[in-house]
């Protein structure tokens, strides 16, 4: 998830961006912050979010759980160009993302409800 140099963007105003032209709902966002801290006790240690890697967790865990939470989400090409990255890469790393989560995806309600 790493990049070469941090991206000239900040991680609001490309969330902002995200969801002005791939809208989703709470649930997506709530469902990533699951899996944020699923994925932090999965792998205690490694799993760290800089500023090299921030942009590419978040636009790859929005596809995730907007494809797992939604039944209307976009293609990979419109998330790619909206995040500013190849599309080969996305997807990419949307399968590693999943790998990440050991493709446990459902969030229990009561889950949600915590944050």
């Amino acid at each position: 998830f790493h990049s070469r140099a941090v991206p000239n963007i900040k991680i609001t105003p490309y969330l902002s961006r995200i969801l002005q032209y791939t809208p989703f709902n709470n649930e997506v966002l709530l469902s990533i912050l699951v899996y944020f801290d699923r994925i932090a006790k999965l792998q205690p240690g490694k799993f760290i979010v800089n500023s090299l890697n921030v942009h590419r967790l978040l636009i790859a865990s929005i596809v995730v759980a907007s494809k797992f939470t939604s039944d209307v989400f976009y293609t990979n090409a419109r998330y790619a160009k909206v995040g500013g990255l190849p599309l080969l890469e996305l997807n990419k790393l949307e399968m590693e993302f999943l790998f990440l989560c050991n493709f446990n995806l459902h969030v229990r309600l009561e889950a949600m409800q915590e944050y």
